[in-house]
């Protein structure tokens, strides 16, 4: 018996295995495997390097300038009687280096976007009013503003946002040339590895969740865990022997793949575990289903002490179980109505007077 089960829970844990390194590398796919990105740490850019070489990079720059919020990004949400209400997320900034190039008594500017939550504008506007307030003094005496440390994932401008940043810039009277370079990157503040930054978050939780999943499951392929419900069982009932649970387990009908229906006990696989639950002890056995999104097939059944198990298997399979108990457990009632079902929940006691207490008395249950 323990080693039918043993193999049953290895396969079991072969498949857990399998389906969370799946569901792992998926996650990580779907963010672009940025989370390696985010555990070593960002990239210090070079403002002076080919900015194609940072492109998709979790980077960060010290921005010494920040000119004009020229994109306002917004969600727009559908009532769901109608309407819609419309909310702003943060805006995009035209920004600006400057490197000084002391060998040609020049300095080229470099400008690029960044994209900032909402709750960053008021910082912002204030910054944008210092570097003016910088830029235009003809005296000398106003110092620049202090640069805002931003770290985010260093994206190529799509279309339209190119040709917003080239209008802004135009509308600025400021020109591409040999000193004005024009990045056309973002540094995306809001996304990592391509989603929202809360989202990643939850995803990258997921998938840890999942590695401990594949790590328990691992561990289960050389332990005994799998027969730890029929231990605990065993040490709630000292009458019981693991030795009288195996004879009846070798008498017992195989109904689908993992569940054997014997004289005495019923076992069953739920997940990697191998389950028990002593035939004596049930009163009532029917099959149920639900179907949608959270389907359901599933033989149920309940104890004397009001406990429900449900055992999935199919319908054929269920009416085939429910045929032996009713065959070889005459104290139990099988097939369900509404009838049965509120009697069991409000007069339990009659219920049990159907078939549970006339057969135990009969039988001395």
């Amino acid at each position: 018996m323990l080693e039918t089960l043993r193999k049953k829970a290895k396969k079991s844990n072969i498949w857990r295995i399998v389906l969370s390194i799946i569901g792992i590398v998926v996650l990580l796919a779907i963010t672009k495997f940025a989370i390696f990105d985010v555990i070593t740490g960002p990239t210090h850019m070079d403002i002076t390097a080919d900015p194609a070489t940072y492109e998709g990079k979790y980077v960060t720059i010290d921005a010494d300038f920040f000119l004009y919020d020229y994109i306002e990004h917004t969600t727009t949400t559908k009532k769901k009687y109608g309407g819609s209400t419309t909310s702003t997320d943060g805006y995009s900034y035209i920004a600006f280096q400057w490197v000084d190039d002391y060998e040609n008594n020049s300095s080229v500017w470099y400008f690029y976007s960044v994209f900032l939550k909402k709750d960053r504008q008021s910082e912002m506007n204030v910054k944008m009013d210092e570097a003016f307030e910088f830029l235009f003094d003809e005296t000398g005496n106003t110092a620049p503003p202090e640069p805002v440390t931003v770290t985010g994932v260093w994206n190529k401008m799509d279309s339209q946002t190119e040709r917003y940043f080239r209008e802004s810039l135009a509308e600025m009277e400021i020109t591409e040339t040999d000193l004005d370079l024009f990045y056309f990157y973002e540094l995306d503040t809001k996304n990592i590895g391509g989603v929202n930054a809360l989202l990643f978050w939850v995803m990258m939780a997921g998938a840890v969740g999942l590695a401990v999943f594949a790590a328990l499951s691992v561990a289960g392929l050389f332990s005994d865990s799998y027969s730890k419900p029929i231990q605990q069982y065993l040490q709630r009932d000292s009458s019981v022997s693991m030795a009288a649970i195996e004879e009846d387990f070798h008498q017992a009908r195989l109904i689908g793949s993992e569940v054997w229906v014997g004289k005495r006990w019923t076992i069953y696989m739920q997940g990697n575990k191998a389950k028990i639950l002593a035939n004596k002890d049930l009163v009532w056995g029917y099959y149920f289903r639900r179907t949608g999104r959270n389907s359901v097939s599933e033989m149920r059944l309940f104890t004397k002490e009001k406990d429900r198990f449900g055992i999935n298997l199919s319908e054929g399979n269920t009416q085939e179980a429910l045929r032996i108990y009713g065959e070889e457990q005459p104290h139990m009632v099988i097939g369900y109505s509404g009838e049965l079902e509120k009697m069991y929940n409000k007069d339990f006691n009659g219920f049990l007077e159907l078939k549970y207490n006339p057969a135990a008395r009969e039988n001395e249950y």
